[in-house]
């Protein structure tokens, strides 16, 4: 048995040999010391020495404290931040299975009656959204970074939800509509990569997933949620307002969509201003600091507005299209630019009425308490259970 000690702790003394010439230390412990006639004490002797050494030292094993209650682990369920189990729950009350929606029912729609225009700018915005449902509910931000910048339980547990939502309800619908539209190949799915202007957008989320400042990472993801596709969602719900009524089961889904990924910008704008609050009292945000992060949302704000310009150009540089006007969209973009910083903490930079397409956007988004988000839509939905599927009525909401 003292033999195998003694292998252990030369092994030991071996490493710290290496360690102490690369750090300059000189160690006083030495296999000719009396320690080495005493193994346990000689190897209890070394764990307290790696100790000593593991913070200064060894910089590999540095692990810089938390700079707020949010970001510090805890090995305890009980729930520090209440409103995110409630975001939780509140997502769960909310989901909407895509394969439920009935989009196939839409194909007469997309085949016949959009005119060339319209459909050109539904392919366009189609073509990316998809993988930005993977990025945003993968490991990049929901379905990782995000639960490990903030390792409490009830938000891991957000996390999760909105993780799944994104993967298991958004992405598989979009891909539904693809399919739908004759769109679902690796060529359709791999455009963007030779789009430059579709290109620029995802690495843009790269970007804002690859900083290690969570009050950076959560403030653009407030604006990736709350306004980046929101020019796409007001151009596809435009098919169902004044007066249009073509491809329903879709403009249903991109419904259900909108109020998820409002509901998401809502959620990260609230871990934003919690990490940000709690780093400020405890003196780990200074006023210098504070001001450059609100540079850098003011350059978020200019970043995001110029690139959504382009993808709205893009839909409509096929003329034709008669469910909403570019200008329109323009104006909603703004609105939901300023809607974002409101979140964040900063003035409207717009400061903008509320136009056309805002008017009756809004009737038809709510963030909280939405057990049926088809209520406010021309579609109306019973769940079946024994077949577990949703069947569509043609009647309106509100109708007979």
């Amino acid at each position: 048995m003292g033999r195998n000690y003694r292998t252990i702790v030369s092994g030991i003394m071996e490493g710290i040999d290496s360690v102490t010439r690369v750090s300059g230390l000189i160690h006083p412990l030495y296999l000719s010391s009396p320690l080495s006639q005493c193994p346990e004490l000689f190897l209890q002797g070394i764990g307290f020495f790696l100790s000593a050494l593991r913070g200064p030292y060894m910089s590999l094993d540095i692990i810089p404290p938390a700079l707020s209650q949010i970001e510090s682990p805890t090995d305890s369920y009980v729930a520090r931040y209440p409103w995110a189990a409630e975001f939780a729950v509140e997502q769960q009350s909310i989901f909407w299975p895509a394969e439920e929606l009935g989009v196939d029912e839409d194909e007469d729609d997309f085949r016949t009656k959009l005119t060339d225009g319209e459909l050109h700018g539904v392919l366009f915005a189609q073509s990316i959204l998809t993988q930005y449902e993977l990025m945003i509910g993968g490991e990049e931000l929901w379905g990782g970074k995000i639960a490990r910048m903030f390792p409490r339980p009830e938000i891991q547990r957000m996390c999760a939800c909105f993780a799944n939502v994104e993967l298991g309800s958004h992405a598989p619908f979009y891909d539904l509509a693809n399919k739908v539209l004759g769109r679902a190949t690796d060529d359709f799915y791999r455009q963007w990569k030779s789009d430059p202007i579709l290109a620029e957008r995802i690495a843009f989320i790269s970007q804002c997933a690859g900083s290690d400042n969570p009050l950076e990472v959560t403030a653009a993801l407030a604006f990736l949620e709350g306004a980046v596709l929101f020019s796409v969602f007001g151009f596809f719900k435009g098919f169902n307002a004044r007066g249009h009524n073509l491809i329903p089961h879709f403009v249903s889904g991109i419904d259900g969509s909108a109020k998820d990924e409002n509901f998401h910008s809502i959620a990260s704008a609230s871990l934003f201003n919690q990490c940000r609050a709690e780093r400020m009292e405890l003196g780990n945000h200074s006023p210098a600091q504070d001001e450059a992060l609100n540079q850098v949302i003011d350059q978020m704000t200019q970043t995001v507005y110029e690139h959504e310009l382009r993808i709205i150009d893009r839909m409509f540089e096929v003329p034709g299209n008669r469910v909403v006007a570019q200008d329109e969209l323009v104006h909603f973009l703004k609105d939901r630019l300023d809607v974002v910083r409101n979140r964040l903490g900063r003035p409207a930079q717009f400061d903008l009425k509320k136009g056309e397409i805002s008017n009756w956007f809004y009737q038809q988004l709510s963030t909280v308490k939405v057990p049926d988000f088809f209520a406010a839509t021309q579609l109306q939905y019973t769940r079946n259970w024994a077949k577990h599927k949703l069947t569509f009525r043609k009647e309106l909401a509100h109708g007979v």
